[in-house]
């Protein structure tokens, strides 16, 4: 499609042609360094303007202010302008409408308009699926689970029993929801007693779920995904744990059970969030980090246990003086014991 029809489907942008160019005929999307004649691209920091001045693209996706010789769409988000472009022209695959012959349906399922489940799944008794769902191979859902229009269950899933999922959700391959807490107390005679996990799941809608992460149901009660939250690969949310909307949970996170997230939350990769731990709206953890306690809305914290940011940055600079500052501090020790030394002589 020409650059001045793309435009069209990007929210508060507009086009501009340079000089000596027409509009040019968009037929795809590519990186900046590797786009090619009719494909437009995008120009999110400025650290990459060089690459923008040998680029062989037909466009570019660029803020309001950067100078640019090629044809542009101009927008205050770039990224976002061509994570919109991207799906203009990328696809992903659907299933095609209909229940595979080897799908296995327990009594009661309810099963919406244009719903797709693909080979060898298996679904428990009394299921409600949403209209336009897609369910990928060897997936089993367990009894009593609910699952919104348009979501989308990848391959070799598990929803265990009661767990409620939203409207335009997605759970990625491999990925656990609703399954027991880890949740044991020492008996009588020194042995962990599993205490019975009554709770269930809930992801609110357009919920999306990484690869191989596993959500847990509490004791009693609901573990508690908001509307909007984005969460990665190989992620534990223990039991009971209440996350709030539109936060992002990137990959390798570990939130112990009962701990609370507010809304529009960012945990860096690999970070640890403590028993009953609570983080504030808007927060940010940096990787790596542990929290153990309470995190201020707002906060920019890291480390372990969390500090805020530029403390943590002053003392990772200090670190680096320590050597140094050994030294300076043996040689100083060497003069006072010598100082004492000469002192100890012209006493009487």
């Amino acid at each position: 499609m020409k650059l001045s029809e793309l435009v069209t489907y990007i929210p508060d942008a507009n086009f501009e042609l340079a000089d000596n160019h027409n509009d040019p005929e968009i037929t795809g999307v590519a990186a900046i360094d590797s786009a090619q004649a009719g494909d437009i691209t995008f120009l999110s920091s400025n650290k990459y303007l060089t690459k923008l001045s040998i680029t062989q693209a037909s466009a570019v996706i660029i803020d309001l202010q950067t100078p640019c010789a090629l044809p542009c769409i101009r927008t205050k988000n770039p990224r976002l302008a061509f994570a919109r472009v991207l799906n203009l022209f990328y696809q992903p695959i659907k299933l095609p409408s209909g229940i595979d012959p080897t799908v296995v349906l327990g009594a009661g399922v309810l099963i919406g308009a244009n719903v797709a489940i693909a080979p060898h799944v298996v679904i428990g008794d009394g299921v409600i699926i949403g209209d336009d769902v897609s369910i990928f191979a060897n997936t089993v859902i367990y009894p009593q689970v609910k699952i919104g229009d348009r979501s989308i269950i990848h391959a070799n899933c598990v929803i265990r029993e009661y767990t409620e999922i939203g409207q335009d959700c997605l759970v990625g391959a491999s990925s656990a929801i609703g399954g027991d807490g880890f949740g044991f107390e020492l008996d009588q005679q020194g042995q962990w007693y599993k205490i019975p996990q009554t709770g269930y799941v809930k992801l609110g809608d357009r919920v999306e779920i990484g690869s191989l992460t596993a959500i847990d149901r509490p004791v009693m009660g609901i573990t508690d995904i908001g509307a909007g939250t984005k969460i990665d690969n190989l992620v534990q949310v223990g039991h009971g744990v209440k996350i709030g909307h539109n936060s992002m949970i990137v990959a390798q996170v570990g939130l112990a059970g009962g701990a609370v997230l507010g809304n529009y939350v960012t945990l860096a990769g690999q970070v640890g969030v403590g028993d009953q731990a609570t983080i504030g709206d808007q927060a940010i953890v940096g990787a790596k980090s542990g929290v153990i306690s309470h995190v201020e809305a707002g906060a920019r914290v890291i480390g372990y246990p969390t500090v805020a940011e530029r403390e943590w940055k002053r003392t990772i600079v200090a670190q680096h003086h320590l050597p140094q500052m050994v030294k300076t501090i043996q040689k100083l020790e060497k003069q006072v014991a010598e100082l004492a030394a000469k002192l100890n002589q012209i006493e009487p």
